[in-house]
This record gives structure tokens, C-alpha cells and sequence, in this order.
């Protein structure tokens, strides 16, 4: 039992950290950077404050705001069902199992809030290479999403890992 809650403790740690941690950066990117950039490293990355209101690549970017809104809030909130579903479903693995999506998790519901809260998402992480190459410019939820994503592949394609408790092929 002492196990179980322990579990329970640090994947809801990773969680509010993580989500925490990303609406933080986002508020001080907000009101120090919003009218400028600011170079950290001279062309390739650099502090730049960008009103997202579209999603992930700019998906959706042309849809009418007034579906595109609800339509996003609909979707996320379906993922982070989803995601709790397969939490509960899989409660009895081990952490490292469950830790990917708990990442998912933490990204989601810091994406949703902060557009919730604002009608947009705050991204600021600018990485470019000189004028030659330009990436979108993300956030810390936007990593957290990426992280789990890369996480759970690894762990599906290096174990039997079926997080829909189903037979697992191996490929």
C-alpha cells in the first residue's frame, strides 16, 4: 500500500511540477519579454514571446476562431481522458510506465490552461539556425508532450509494454 501511494505521490508531483513549471515561464515570458526577443544564443536560439492560437505547427491555423476555440478545448479535453483512462487502467505497472504520460498529461493541461485563461497559448522557445533555418517557436509544454511521446515509442519498442493491456506483438 505504502508503495501504491508513493507511486501515486510522485507521478501527482511530476504532474503539478511540470504544469506549474510551464505556466511560471510562461507568465515572466509574458510580461519581460512581450515586446521584444531576446538572444540567448546568437543564431540558434533565442527568447521570442508568440500568441499561439492554433495548435501544435500551426494545425488548424485556419479554421474560424469561433470553432477553432471550442473545437481545441473539445479535443484536449478528450486527450486528457484519455490519458487518465490509461493511467487508471495501468495503475499496477511500474513508474516508469506510467511516467511518459503522466508528461502528456502535464503538457496538456498546461497548454489548455494557459488558453483557457488567455484564448491563445504562449510559446517563446525560438530555435533557428542563422536565416537558414527557422524552427516554431514552442513552449515547456510543448517538450513535455515531445518527451513522453519519445519516452513511450522507446518503451513500447524496447518491452512488452501494452498500455491497452492487450497481447504485445513484437516488431
Amino acid at each position: 500500500m505504502k508503495k501504491i501511494f508513493l507511486k501515486c505521490l510522485i507521478l501527482l508531483a511530476v504532474l503539478i511540477t511540470g504544469c506549474s513549471a510551464d505556466l511560471t515561464t510562461k507568465e515572466i515570458v509574458k510580461t519581460e519579454f512581450k515586446e521584444q526577443s531576446a538572444v540567448v544564443i546568437d543564431n540558434l536560439f533565442n527568447i521570442t514571446y508568440v500568441e499561439n492560437y492554433a495548435v501544435a505547427f500551426g494545425f488548424m491555423e485556419v479554421i474560424d476562431k469561433s470553432i477553432r476555440l471550442p473545437l481545441i478545448f473539445f479535443l484536449v479535453v478528450i486527450e486528457i481522458l484519455f490519458l487518465l483512462y490509461i493511467i487508471w487502467r495501468n495503475r499496477n505497472k511500474n513508474i516508469k510506465h506510467l511516467l511518459p504520460l503522466v508528461f502528456i498529461l502535464a503538457g496538456a493541461f498546461g497548454n489548455n490552461i494557459d488558453r483557457a485563461v488567455n484564448g491563445f497559448v504562449t510559446d517563446f522557445l525560438h530555435l533557428h539556425y542563422y536565416n537558414i533555418y527557422d524552427f516554431y517557436v514552442f513552449n515547456i509544454a510543448d517538450i513535455m508532450i515531445n518527451v513522453g511521446a519519445i519516452l513511450l515509442i522507446i518503451q513500447y519498442r524496447n518491452s512488452d509494454i501494452d498500455l491497452f493491456n492487450k497481447k504485445s506483438v513484437k516488431i
